[in-house]
């Protein structure tokens, strides 16, 4: 579809980012264009289907999809799994790196020199918040980014490893998961 700005497939995921303004009418709110150009572009994926949410607010797909939605001020990112998905879309900014205390470790906080890493990091915290679902988690010892390569990020939910993707989008980071 047009629309899309990134729609990638394979066997394993599907990850779409589409421009929210591009997706919604003018006169609606900004968190009714998040809710909007969601929906529209699950019609659009699977037809038929139904989007709700669990317990903790996650949403869920009525085909038995691992479904993961995020939204920055002018995007909309969307990934579908066969078992777990995770998604974040953050724009860069100095936000971030002036709050870094209140989501790293200290270890990561050396780790977290600019605005880009700091909100990398964020972005990779978020993805791990969704993956495990349940609250109650403190960003700061809970969840570890680990080690930063090329493509992807070493991370842990308390002691269980991950390794979730990245990629820099219009000065945003996008960071995801799937299995």
């Amino acid at each position: 579809m047009d629309d899309f700005l990134v729609n990638r497939k394979t066997n394993r995921y599907h990850l779409i980012v589409a421009s929210i303004n591009k997706l919604c009418p003018d006169t609606i709110s900004k968190r009714e264009k998040e809710v909007y150009a969601s929906r529209k572009i699950i019609d659009i994926l699977y037809p038929n289907q139904q989007l709700s949410k669990d317990e903790f607010g996650a949403p869920i797909l009525s085909n038995g999809k691992a479904i993961s939605i995020s939204h920055s001020k002018h995007f909309v990112s969307i990934i579908t799994a066969n078992k777990s998905a995770s998604i974040d879309i953050e724009a860069i900014s100095e936000k971030a790196l002036n709050v870094a205390s209140k989501f790293l470790s200290e270890q990561e906080i050396k780790m977290a020199n600019d605005a880009e890493k700091a909100t990398l990091m964020w972005s990779v915290k978020e993805c791990l918040f969704k993956i495990y679902k349940n609250g109650g988690l403190t960003f700061s010892s809970d969840l570890a980014v680990n080690d930063i390569k090329e493509s992807h990020v070493e991370c842990f939910i308390f002691e269980q490893k991950y390794i979730l993707n990245y990629e820099k989008f219009e000065e945003h980071w996008l960071v995801y998961y799937f299995d």
